[in-house]
């Protein structure tokens, strides 16, 4: 049977009546994240926090649904249920990234300056620390780079490379924070790829790009790799300046 933690044991304390679903979720989840409650444990019992913290049982149901709404924690059913801590998952803070760049409408020119430093770092520290299937998924990028077609003909395909490589490098990192970034400005992103008119340079200059990036992380060259993005990016962030 999975062991339970005691509220006193999580630090947890009576809440002001006035907004007391909001003090029992920071309550919670600086318990959660100070590792009072590890990931796997089941939190005390409703009935446990309800006397702990002096409300009723519908205000502990509310805040433990805005817990799991937020995904630090699993509520199950039955005998053996409860609400059990979670690991957080990087891709929520990057859905919540995404809901706040949907409503706020960031500009081109807001997300053009925030990628130009984002996606070199992702670059440089993508070369020395991608595992060897990051390294496997890149090289197949760069062939598909080197393969696509002349001219207009393949500039969807190398957009879509170019995309692919995007998203791939912050994982490469292992660093979670990037990944939830890179998965919060996803569809920023593909939004603006797909607002570009391509020029008569611009596929040749695309497949520079991607082949010249992708060769310097694979080569496991930090500074080239993050020279080689900052030449790409740059270009980008003057397209989205005009």
């Amino acid at each position: 049977m999975q062991d339970k933690r005691s509220a006193a044991a999580a630090g947890l304390l009576p809440v002001n009546r006035m907004r007391s679903v909001d003090d029992i979720v920071a309550q919670l989840r600086d318990a959660l994240s100070a590792g009072r409650i590890q990931p796997g444990e089941r939190l005390p019992s409703e009935r446990e926090l309800t006397e702990t913290f002096g409300v009723s049982r519908a205000t502990v149901r509310e805040a433990l649904r805005s817990l799991e709404a937020t995904g630090l924690v699993d509520i199950r059913l039955g005998a053996t249920g409860g609400a059990f801590a979670l690991t957080p998952d990087p891709s929520l803070m990057g859905e919540a990234l995404a809901t706040l760049l949907m409503f706020r409408r960031a500009s081109e020119r807001d997300l053009a300056e925030f990628r130009l430093t984002f996606e070199q770092e992702n670059a440089r520290l993508a070369a020395t620390r991608a595992s060897p299937e990051h390294r496997a998924q890149l090289a197949v990028l760069l062939r598909r780079a080197h393969d696509a077609a002349p001219g207009r003909k393949g500039w969807a395909e190398l957009e879509n490379i170019d995309f692919e490589v995007h998203q791939l490098l912050p994982r490469a990192t292992g660093n979670s924070v990037r990944i939830a970034i890179a998965h919060g400005i996803h569809d920023a992103v593909r939004r603006s790829f797909d607002r570009i008119e391509p020029q008569p340079d611009s596929p040749a200059t695309l497949r520079r790009d991607v082949v010249n990036v992708v060769t310097a992380v694979l080569a496991t060259d930090g500074a080239d790799a993050a020279k080689q993005m900052d030449r790409h990016m740059r270009r980008w962030v003057r397209r989205a300046s005009d």
